[in-house]
């Protein structure tokens, strides 16, 4: 069996919150490497309750990859839906693996890790206060069927938002 990397991408979902502006998270840029990272992560925030990390790079927003896109154009594409955004990132460990492997960093790899800011729900369980609730990767996008538990108690299918 081979061993698959230690360190594996994470697609957070982010939904803005009362007490927050914004998402609680700031994206920054360096002269000596290429990509936009994430910033400060503001404590009890939904980026941080979705798993964001201090200096994870980020691969796609809303699943569109953004590794040509430049500051003002990422800043669009998390802004594009007011409430919630979608990010694809990776830490550096996660990227020196891929990058050793020749392995490119996308959502559709079968072990990428799914966390959101919300609560998660099945059919049958209760919605969960527990933070960050992680989506078990399944093996394709179809797959993908759990359902998000939002505030008002609607249930929205995961497989819409990715």
């Amino acid at each position: 069996m081979t061993e698959g990397p230690s360190a594996v991408p994470r697609l957070c979902y982010i939904v803005k919150s009362d007490g927050f502006e914004g998402f609680g998270f700031n994206l920054y840029q360096e002269k000596s490497r290429s990509g936009h990272f994430i910033g400060r992560i503001e404590p009890g925030s939904p980026a941080e309750k979705a798993g964001l990390k201090e200096d994870d790079r980020i691969v796609e927003v809303n699943g569109v990859d953004i590794t040509k896109d430049n500051h003002t154009q990422v800043v669009g594409r998390i802004k594009a839906i007011a409430s919630e955004t979608t990010l694809l990132v990776a830490d550096k460990d996660c990227e020196d693996y891929h990058k050793e492997h020749g392995i490119v960093i996308t959502k559709s790899l079968p072990y990428v890790e799914y966390i959101s800011s919300e609560g998660i729900a099945s059919d049958d369980e209760d919605l969960t206060d527990t933070c960050p609730q992680v989506i078990s990767p399944a093996a394709d996008d179809d797959d993908r069927n759990s359902t998000c538990c939002r505030e008002n108690g609607t249930r929205q299918s995961w497989k819409r938002r990715w």
